[in-house]
């Protein structure tokens, strides 16, 4: 059985992780930690499950997890390259009144938050090197430019919230992770919930009340939301047409695929294009 609970290895003369990781050791079942987490994607794209969020990660993205957050990356295709900054602590490094200080409330509130941030680093630019500077700092440089870099997330207006309710369940036999990687190499598929539910070999109703304790939201719409990413991919290369596109992402007219990502995305397709290229 695949892991659950992710434990990187810390050396001895560090108290928390910070690590250059890449392709396959990138690639992680769904899983969570005691451990708040800072990710800096630096090459490579796909879906990411952070919690109840499910949408895409891609180079320069930059995301901020609270322990305890389940969560799981999948690069888009199986050959693609991927490299990530990992930083993974444990707030307890700081003892139990260090944090209290009122120099560090806006710190402390975000190491106790228990979600996860898109974190916009564009006014703070400096918050990328400091970040890939963790990976071979030691000593005081090593927990100060941590500290800093807490700093700067807290105090970032900017950020935004990914995840919205709480998950206090957690599939301890990765029955979970069965479903995710199932439904990720079969989304273009016409998936029935009754199919899954059989994998798992459960009652459709009970695979459904479990699936939604987990994951705080339906099979249904956890599946329109995996395609929905992958559409938000494939809108990226300006070479295909949106009447190209629903095919690839499982649905079988465009009708019901223009309804479904306005649902999930809030915009057309061809709106949500229009916006990409704006950036």
């Amino acid at each position: 059985m695949k892991p659950i609970v992710q434990k990187l290895p810390r050396q001895d003369f560090k108290s928390f992780v910070s690590i250059m990781m890449s392709t396959p050791t990138f690639e992680t079942p769904w899983h969570r930690h005691v451990e708040n987490e800072i990710l800096l994607i630096k090459e490579g794209f796909g879906t990411a499950i952070i919690g109840d969020y499910v949408g895409e990660f891609a180079k320069g993205d930059l995301f901020y997890i609270g322990s305890n957050v389940p969560h799981w990356f999948r690069k888009a295709y199986e050959d693609l390259f991927c490299r990530v900054v990992v930083i993974q602590f444990d707030q307890s490094i700081f003892g139990s009144t260090f944090l209290k200080m009122p120099e560090l409330t806006a710190t402390n509130k975000l190491i106790k938050l228990k979600q996860g941030l898109a974190v916009n680093y564009a006014l703070q630019p400096t918050m990328v090197d400091k970040i890939e500077q963790l990976v071979d700092a030691e000593g005081f440089e090593h927990i100060g430019t941590l500290l800093d870099i807490l700093h700067q997330i807290s105090t970032q207006t900017q950020n935004t919230l990914l995840t919205h309710e709480p998950i206090d369940s957690f599939d301890s036999k990765g029955i979970i992770d069965e479903v995710l990687e199932y439904t990720f190499e079969r989304f273009q598929d016409n998936i029935k919930l009754e199919e899954v539910a059989a994998i798992v070999k459960m009652s459709t109703s009970n695979f459904r009340r479990f699936f939604k304790l987990n994951t705080k939201k339906s099979y249904t719409k956890f599946l329109k939301e995996i395609r929905i990413a992958h559409a938000c991919k494939l809108l990226r290369d300006p070479n295909r047409f949106v009447s190209q596109i629903f095919h690839e992402c499982g649905y079988r007219n465009i009708t019901n695929f223009n309804r479904q990502f306005k649902e999930v995305k809030s915009m057309t397709p061809s709106a949500y294009r229009k916006e990409i290229y704006r950036e």
